[in-house]
């Protein structure tokens, strides 16, 4: 009898340790889901001046961007803002729901989640002395 509940208790043990296994697993490269090719919709500025400003920006023929996360670390981008092509390399780096993109000269430190095939960067400044904050939500939508 004794044997009997050991023997459900370790089979217990071994399936909720397991499922826990699998959480981590999944919730480990989670991140994964970034890599892809992402195409620029819209992005909307909150300044917090006196009085909050918002303005959005939507893609159109003037204004279009990819970006592209890939597996390795390395992401590139492609854009088209006012007629003028840019594009670049650079390295991308994710500690939970917070993204680095270091590219050019330039380094980004955002929050980002993605719902379904939309990706959301939320880039946020702090108001200070000399300029107002603000905050950026861009939404992109997997190619």
């Amino acid at each position: 009898m004794n044997k009997k509940y050991t023997f459900v208790i370790l089979i217990f043990t071994i399936v909720v340790y397991g499922q826990q296994e699998k959480y981590k697993i999944r919730s480990k490269y989670k991140h994964l889901k970034l890599v892809d090719n992402w195409i620029f919709q819209s992005m909307e500025t909150i300044t917090q001046a006196e009085v909050e400003e918002k303005e959005t920006l939507y893609k159109n023929e003037d204004n279009v961007e990819t970006l592209t996360f890939h597996r390795s670390g390395s992401m590139s981008y492609t854009s088209l803002d006012s007629g003028k092509d840019k594009k670049g390399r650079g390295r991308w780096f994710i500690n939970d729901n917070y993204l680095r993109i270091i590219a050019d000269s330039d380094t980004v430190d955002a929050t980002y989640y993605i719902t379904g095939d939309i990706l959301t960067i939320i880039i946020s400044e702090e108001e200070s002395e000399e300029f107002y904050g603000y905050k950026n939500i861009v939404r992109y939508i997997k190619q």
